[in-house]
């Protein structure tokens, strides 16, 4: 065997060995909800992404998605200056810091990158060992969910199974990958590559314990973008924010 060849065999063990396999469910449906906190002002962000992007790729059961926050939008950092994120919103900050007066197990905070696992789980967004330990516990979900979008833009998501309480259904939009080459702040210089960046979320309607179909118009899906729908109990007492996650899926084409 020459060297060229035994080292091939080597790559291609170690590949088999080191990448994860796909754990989607017969039935299709989505397992966990990642939600990743992050910015391209952050320094600490890119080692996040690149992981949210892998769970993107591999994990067909798994809804990955990237919120980026404004926080880091006003920051100088000193000679490189300061850099406006192209998708960072107050909504989307105003989210991480309602999870955070949820009190979530794992890490606590706001901080960039965080990852927060439906809704009730979080750690530093760019460890992987936590996101592996997270993907290998069994769903929790209580109810079953699709989402169905027709070329002219109908939507019609569909909600079954049984929860205790009302939970909000939420329909987010997103952009599947975006490379930004970046000209100041921390990340000066580097062309950063992010995956399923949020950029619409909204409250669509409610489940209240039967079964629920919620038909609506949006617009015609162009090849970047899809959507998915979120479905997560609230708490009252802390003024109505999202807490766990009870069902979700992403959009398929009808």
């Amino acid at each position: 065997m020459s060297s060229r060849t035994r080292a091939f065999t080597i790559f291609a063990l170690v590949t088999l060995i080191t990448l994860p396999v796909s754990s989607l469910r017969a039935d299709g449906t989505t397992k966990h909800v990642f939600e990743l906190f992050t910015s391209q002002g952050c320094y600490s962000c890119p080692p996040a992404e690149e992981l949210l992007g892998r769970i993107v790729e591999q994990y067909d059961d798994i809804l990955a998605l990237e919120f980026h926050v404004d926080y880091w939008d006003t920051l100088v950092y000193g000679s490189a200056g300061q850099w406006q994120d192209p998708f960072s919103s107050p909504e989307y900050s105003k989210r991480q810091r309602d999870y955070n007066k949820l009190r979530l197990k794992g890490r606590t905070g706001v901080y960039t990158p965080q990852m927060v696992v439906n809704g009730a789980y979080s750690f530093v967004g760019s460890k992987s060992f936590h996101a592996q330990k997270q993907m290998k516990k069994d769903s929790t979900f209580t109810l079953t969910a699709s989402a169905v979008v027709s070329p002219d833009g109908q939507l019609t998501i569909q909600v079954d199974g049984e929860h205790p309480s009302a939970a909000d259904v939420w329909l987010v939009s997103f952009d599947k990958q975006h490379v930004t080459h970046v000209d100041a702040g921390e990340n000066m210089g580097k062309a950063l590559t992010n995956t399923n960046i949020v950029r619409n979320l909204q409250s669509i309607g409610q489940w209240q314990g039967e079964s629920l179909v919620i038909k609506s118009n949006i617009a015609p899906l162009e090849d970047n973008q899809n959507c998915a729908v979120i479905i997560q109990a609230y708490d009252d007492s802390k003024g109505r924010i999202s807490g766990p996650v009870v069902g979700a899926a992403e959009c398929t084409p009808a």
